[in-house]
């Protein structure tokens, strides 16, 4: 999992762009929770990047011991879900 402290990437499934996050949200959460560890997008940077990688077992303690930080995961996760069934009109 990465959070992103500066810059711009862009998440692609199949090649396409489905959405573009920025510093303060995390990405690649879902391999992390999902069972068989499949990545189901790829992150492309648009703009050079720094980035806090957060492995495994980083993650799990965090989960574990930071209440906060689990319902920011969780929130992060919901928020993007909640952008594909709703899409901004432009």
């Amino acid at each position: 999992m990465y959070g992103i402290v500066e810059g711009t990437v862009a998440m692609q499934v199949d090649g396409q762009t489905v959405e573009t996050i920025q510093a303060g949200d995390i990405f690649g959460e879902g391999a992390l929770v999902h069972p068989d560890g499949l990545r189901r997008s790829t992150a492309m940077a648009q703009t050079d990047c720094k980035l806090v990688e957060l492995d495994e077992e980083r993650f799990k303690f965090l989960i574990e011991n930071t209440p906060n930080f689990a319902i920011e995961v969780m929130r992060s996760y919901s928020n993007r879900l909640q952008r594909f069934k709703h899409p901004k009109s432009d």
